[in-house]
């Protein structure tokens, strides 16, 4: 991609969060209004979106949509964010967008109207989904009331978990976060949600009164029967047992909201097939998220970058390695909550690492607030090619997405690396 798109983007970035909806309704605009131009589903959730929207994505796929995905953060650069039918769009296909968007933003720019990185990349998904797909998957990137992507009218919209995350912009109360996830809902559209507990009155208030038939994991739709990759999904008309490809527990949360949401686009649209939406459900591998990405030693990744998520991560890790040793890295942004999630795997992991890697927002040693309770790795590279030699036991690598970008980047690369070395040898 041209160097000038990326360096723009760097620096944009750098404007940071800036919540409200002015700017990005008017970039739409000068677009003529792309977002009305596709259908669409809205996700919003601490957790759980990326995988929710991967079971309905391939669900969608096998009854022979064109699916777009709106996706956050990005595992594969800036064209990542962006995805048809599983696919990242080209670097070609970006370009042409950004360039065809360009003036429209050095015009708000001159107004002192700056858009931001997620707000312009936004509202290019949205520009391509307009031209390019039968319907698209738009998770939203922090809270939902006031996400730049709370822009659409979707056909169907689902609020996956609620727990702390971004307490500086949702609020420090599992209330006042879910209050802002709700703020997805839409009059009289269905809304499906994994949230229990008290994260589920802000959510039933709001479908009351936006008056949008609202189901409900653990009543409206259960699963019974759990077992580390297996599970019986039930609602009052269906029951289906079913085996996923992921590892992870709360994976099963994941794909039962996908189910249920398949169930309500039934019958909206009437042709989707449950039989072949749940064989493509059951398929499904989800990068980054409990992830194996090496073998001898078995490297396993996963996003777990906030309380709940790295909750999760430890239950299913002791549900794999009820007794078994395993060394565990550790790595994540200093505005996250890091003293719980570090404390959370020093309870359990004996053998900790922590690390830095290269980002403005990437913790470092002295952000870390367990000195004592682990190791810090000064090279992580360094620390894992040694450990690729020499570690008889698992190896866990948890944390920032972005960080487990770099991780699943440098591990494809040093395969690589091998197996031309390999070919080497043998010519």
């Amino acid at each position: 991609m041209n160097t000038d798109i990326h360096d723009f983007f760097e620096k944009r970035q750098r404007l940071g969060v800036q919540p409200g909806l002015d700017r990005i309704e008017s970039l739409l605009d000068a677009l003529d209004h792309p977002e009305k131009k596709f259908t669409s589903i809205h996700i919003a959730g601490t957790n759980g979106k990326g995988s929710t929207g991967a079971f309905l994505q391939a669900a969608l796929r096998a009854n022979r949509y064109q699916v777009g995905t709106f996706t956050s953060p990005s595992l594969s650069g800036l064209t990542g964010f962006i995805l048809h039918n599983g696919e990242s769009i080209s670097e070609d296909v970006f370009t042409e967008l950004f360039q065809e968007m360009e003036p429209v933003i050095e015009e708000m720019d001159n107004q002192g109207r700056h858009p931001s990185h997620f707000e312009i990349i936004t509202a290019l998904a949205f520009l391509y989904f307009s031209k390019n797909v039968d319907i698209a998957i738009i998770e939203a990137g922090m809270g939902g009331r006031d996400d730049t992507t709370n822009v659409i009218q979707p056909v169907l919209s689902i609020i996956t978990t609620v727990s702390k995350d971004h307490t500086a912009f949702l609020g420090n109360t599992i209330t006042e976060i879910a209050s802002h996830k709700a703020g997805i809902i839409k009059s009289r559209t269905p809304i499906i949600t994994g949230v229990e507990g008290e994260g589920l009155i802000p959510i039933i208030n709001e479908a009351n009164k936006k008056r949008a038939v609202l189901y409900r994991f653990g009543m409206d739709f259960t699963i019974k029967d759990v077992q580390i990759d297996e599970f019986e999904w039930k609602n009052l008309g269906s029951r289906y047992r079913i085996k996923l490809q992921t590892i992870g527990l709360h994976q099963h949360q994941n794909a039962s909201v996908a189910i249920q949401a398949i169930k309500v686009l039934k019958n909206r649209f009437g042709h989707l097939d449950m039989r072949i939406s749940i064989e493509a459900i059951q398929k499904v591998m989800i990068p980054g998220r409990m992830e194996k990405i090496h073998d001898n030693p078995f490297i396993l990744v996963d996003g777990a970058h906030n309380e709940a998520g790295m909750k999760a991560f430890i239950k299913t890790v002791r549900a794999i390695y009820p007794r078994r040793k395993v060394l565990v890295l550790f790595a994540a942004f200093k505005d996250k909550d890091i003293e719980e999630m570090q404390k959370q795997l020093a309870d359990v992991f004996p053998n900790l690492y922590t690390t830095s890697f290269d980002h403005p927002r990437a913790a470092a040693l002295t952000d870390y607030p367990l000195k004592g309770e682990n190791e810090f790795v000064e090279d992580w590279q360094a620390w894992i090619e040694d450990k690729i030699k020499t570690s008889k036991v698992p190896i866990l690598i948890t944390g920032s997405f972005h960080f487990i970008n770099l991780i699943r980047s440098f591990i494809d690369f040093s395969k690589k690396i091998d197996i031309d070395t390999e070919t080497d040898d043998l010519l």
